[in-house]
């Protein structure tokens, strides 16, 4: 249930606006897109009393990591991950998992690939790390839009602010998303800004003073900002891949696998991410494993944000009192920044492994300023 409210939202955010121009047309001969998350915390609690029952020393270390490369002749793409629980008085638990894979598209023109990939996992339920290597075929291409994004956000500005009498146009925001992709050929950020001021000046709907500094100021701040990272398209992956290593001792099996990336947006302020992969040997009912990944990034205003997620995986391979395992992970952060050096984020993390009897919620609260 808790699931299906964080993807409805994520659709709801994501579908709420759109901009002036889909910002999914838009065609760049590359793409690189990183995206890194680390959360850590500890508790300790010595009991006054002496009721060493009541006593807590437990702790949690969470890393993901994907990195996404696309060219019209190659591709890439790396995932790691890893959660840990650590527990002096309970269960501790961990699990890490890497991926990567190499891409050779037949044609620049054509989304049809080959792919040959390695993958490694490990678990506190696993006799040893398992290692797979595969091969196969798949159709897909990933879009960065990002440049597009950021022309629009600089539109939807120089408009508000009534430096231009209407948005520009569909021609015009390209013009300016190929400059901003461009950005490195500059040798200043102020030529970089004078080429998109003559954009914005030359298409004759610009105020008769032209752009005044405040302007070419939060343009240059739009440009340089990370938070608009926007990514559209996907790709879908058929292969087969042969275990080096059983990570459960058993003998090493030949696996059939299906996964798949998307990602879509409307909007500058959105970005929704699925990724999903299952995995099976000829026995499908006892060797299967599924993954799947759900993210949605929403930038309300520019002083609040929104990131939710939920993960989910179940495996048969590693069944816990005689039913395939399945891992629930669920996050929701309001992250609010009233002013440049201040920042209050409200975390809540609700997550039910095999062997929980309900499911552990964790809510934190961070507050933090720069008075100096």
């Amino acid at each position: 249930m808790r699931a299906l409210l964080v993807f409805c939202l994520c659709l709801v955010l994501v579908s709420a606006a759109s901009a002036a121009i889909p910002l999914c047309d838009y065609r760049s001969p590359r793409t690189d897109f990183s995206e890194l998350g680390m959360s850590f915390s500890y508790q300790y609690h010595n009991d006054p009393y002496g009721a060493s029952k009541r006593d807590i020393t437990a702790g949690q270390f969470k890393v993901n990591y994907k990195r996404l490369l696309d060219s019209p002749d190659f591709g890439a793409d790396l995932s790691v991950r890893n959660d840990m629980t650590i527990s002096v008085s309970g269960l501790s638990s961990f699990l890490a998992t890497g991926e990567g894979n190499l891409k050779r598209y037949f044609s620049p023109e054509d989304p049809f690939f080959g792919f040959a990939g390695l993958s490694g996992k490990t678990s506190s339920s696993y006799k040893t790390i398992g290692i797979s290597l595969g091969v196969g075929v798949g159709v897909g291409r990933f879009l960065n839009v990002t440049p597009l994004a950021k022309a629009t956000v600089i539109d939807d500005y120089l408009a508000e602010r009534q430096s231009i009498t209407e948005h520009l146009a569909t021609s015009d925001l390209e013009a300016i998303a190929y400059e901003i992709e461009n950005a490195a050929t500059y040798e200043s950020p102020a030529d970089l800004l004078r080429v998109l001021e003559e954009i914005v000046e030359g298409t004759g709907i610009a105020k008769a003073e032209g752009l005044d500094a405040l302007d070419i100021s939060e343009m240059r701040r739009i440009v340089e900002d990370n938070r608009y990272g926007r990514h559209c398209g996907g790709d879908a992956k058929f292969g087969l891949s042969y275990e080096l290593i059983n990570p459960l001792g058993l003998p090493n099996e030949l696996l059939a696998t299906l996964a798949f990336d998307y990602a879509f947006t409307t909007t500058p302020q959105a970005q929704f991410l699925v990724r999903g992969s299952v995995s099976s040997s000829y026995d499908v009912l006892r060797t299967y494993r599924l993954d799947l990944t759900v993210g949605c990034d929403y930038l309300i205003t520019d002083l609040v944000s929104v990131f939710s997620s939920y993960e989910f995986s179940r495996d048969a391979r590693d069944p816990y009192q005689g039913v395939p395992s399945e891992r629930h992970n669920l996050s929701l952060d309001l992250v609010l920044t009233p002013f440049p050096g201040s920042s209050v984020a409200l975390g809540v993390r609700f997550e039910h492994l095999p062997y929980y009897l309900e499911w552990n919620t964790d809510v934190t609260l961070l507050m933090s300023i720069e008075l100096l």
